[in-house]
């Protein structure tokens, strides 16, 4: 057999995506999956594989938890060993995450060509921590597959050696996948707003948490908040429920295929998702971001989001009015920003070409 391709991943958002691009991989060649266990708590990783009946990967590192150092460090190391090992053709990596960064790392170092999934995209915080793992993996990839045309008008400028294509996004795979599976009669509408949080900047920070907190207790309808662990853990830290005056409904985590159902069902969404920001903007589901940008600047510009800062909490029943206002009117915006749901099919293309 050939030399295969890795694949490598480790997060909630990494296994969906993964799942798609594994599939499509296959169909041109032989492709590895090299999970790095990044996220090994059931609600945030195992559940996916289950729900989405994705298969289990050919690798996995086991590398758990830490801080950022420790964390990139034992990936590093452990994927270093397993290229060693197995001397892929080429290394495939997804997204903005420590996973992200160490596997193109010790790809890169062992002089197996690096592809970078979701390149290109940029915010003005040059120390954000997806922000250093993003920037520093696009100037060691060999191709940088772009979600828009803008993040790859960006990246031909910056990298002009590299090759650059403009995709679109795998998430919007992944979401056509799993609508069509889905029933298709009409969702019906609840009366409440969908809230997942889970950013450091905010999470972290308990006087940004409690304000935002005291934002959504203080909207006009109920708010069902989807608790990343993390957040769970920060919300026990504040010692305080009672602000909540039972308007914010906090939920275990929720899988994949729960938390479309959410989000079709809500009038609005509060997020600081990358993730969540796209799916609401290609289900028409008006959203407010928690966070003073984003990288996803299409949503906003097309009348789909809304950005409001983490310390100013006080502003989101407004921005949450505004929201639900434009879920009621239909407010209809353009869609295409971030492709046509083919982007794996596009990537398996250019990498059967180019290895």
């Amino acid at each position: 057999m050939s030399r295969p391709i890795a694949l490598f991943f480790g997060t909630r958002p990494q296994v969906i995506k993964a799942s798609v691009l594994r599939d499509a991989l296959a169909a041109v060649g032989p492709v590895v999956a090299v999970d790095t266990g990044q996220h090994y708590d059931y609600s945030l990783h195992q559940i996916h594989y289950d729900q989405l009946g994705i298969r289990p990967p050919d690798a996995f590192l086991d590398v758990g938890s830490g801080s950022h150092a420790e964390q990139t460090g034992a990936i590093l190391t452990a994927c270093e060993r397993w290229i060693q090992q197995h001397r892929p053709r080429a290394a495939v990596v997804i997204g903005d995450t420590n996973s992200t960064l160490a596997c193109a790392l010790a790809a890169a170092k062992l002089r197996v060509p690096v592809a970078h999934v979701e390149a290109g995209l940029r915010v003005a915080d040059r120390l954000m921590a997806e922000e250093i793992n993003r920037r520093a993996v696009d100037a060691v990839a060999e191709v940088l597959f772009a979600p828009c045309e803008r993040a790859a008008t960006a990246l031909r400028r910056q990298y002009p050696d590299a090759v650059v294509e403009a995709t679109g996004d795998v998430a919007r795979d992944v979401l056509c996948r799993a609508l069509a599976k889905a029933p298709q009669e009409a969702v019906a509408k609840e009366n409440f707003v969908f809230v997942t949080l889970h950013r450091a900047e905010l999470v972290d920070a308990p006087a940004r948490l409690e304000g935002v907190m005291e934002g959504l207790a203080a909207a006009g309808m109920p708010c069902r908040l989807a608790a990343h662990p993390r957040t769970a853990a920060a919300l026990k830290d504040l010692g305080r429920r009672a602000h909540l005056n039972g308007r914010v409904r906090v939920l275990e985590p929720v899988g994949y295929l729960d938390s479309l159902a959410l989000l079709q069902r809500a009038r609005a969404v509060v997020t600081d998702s990358g993730g969540i920001q796209r799916e609401a903007y290609w289900l028409g589901v008006p959203c407010v971001t928690v966070r003073t940008e984003t990288e996803w600047t299409e949503t906003v510009e097309r009348g789909a989001n809304r950005l409001v800062a983490p310390e100013r909490g006080t502003e989101l029943p407004a921005a949450i009015a505004a929201a639900v206002a434009d879920r009621a009117a239909g407010r209809e915006w353009d869609r295409g920003a971030y492709g046509d749901g083919r982007a794996a099919e596009r990537i398996a293309a250019v990498l059967a070409v180019r290895f």
